[in-house]
């Protein structure tokens, strides 16, 4: 008994069958291009934020450095003087330490002794550093500005880090 099979003829491969169509290339690479682009910008976003974030802790770092520095001075100072920007304390230890003020950051210099002492303390650029004198004290503020974040005016546009108070006699001198 002949079996009948039928043989099926092999598939014919025409043009188009062999590769990838144009437009399928064409949406792929654009499927890959939105994805590359809006990686790129969370890449960037989270770089800036990180920067950002350091930025802001160097800041809270240094006012707790020049805060526990200004106490230590002025457990010792005999007197203390400030100039517009600038503050001089004598300690009982024939010692002058004087903090000068710069544009984003304050530096102060110890002489006396047989060396000199120097040191930086570094903030944030939107930052204004201002001696203010009191009746028997003078005082460090620290305030960012804010004024440029927002557009409305009426909004409070400083807002104080902090404020280093120093007792005992503040001399004026202009």
């Amino acid at each position: 008994m002949k079996q009948n099979c039928r043989r099926t003829p092999a598939p014919r491969l025409n043009s188009n069958s062999r590769g990838y169509l144009m437009l399928d290339l064409l949406i792929v690479m654009m499927l890959t291009i939105m994805i590359l682009s809006t990686t790129s910008i969370w890449l960037y976003k989270t770089i800036r934020y990180t920067a950002d974030v350091a930025q802001r802790d160097a800041h809270a770092r240094n006012i707790s450095r020049i805060s526990r520095q200004l106490r230590v001075d002025a457990r010792d100072a005999i007197s203390t003087s400030i100039e517009s920007n600038k503050l001089t304390i004598t300690t009982g230890s024939e010692t002058s330490i004087e903090y000068k003020i710069g544009e984003h950051s304050i530096h102060r210099k110890a002489t006396g002794g047989d060396k000199d002492h120097h040191d930086d303390f570094t903030f944030i650029n939107n930052v204004k550093l201002v001696w203010a004198r009191e009746a028997d004290s003078a005082a460090l503020e620290i305030r960012r500005d804010f004024s440029h974040l927002s557009a409305s005016k009426t909004k409070k546009s400083t807002g104080l880090d902090a404020r280093i108070v120093i007792h005992g006699a503040a001399e004026a001198s202009e």
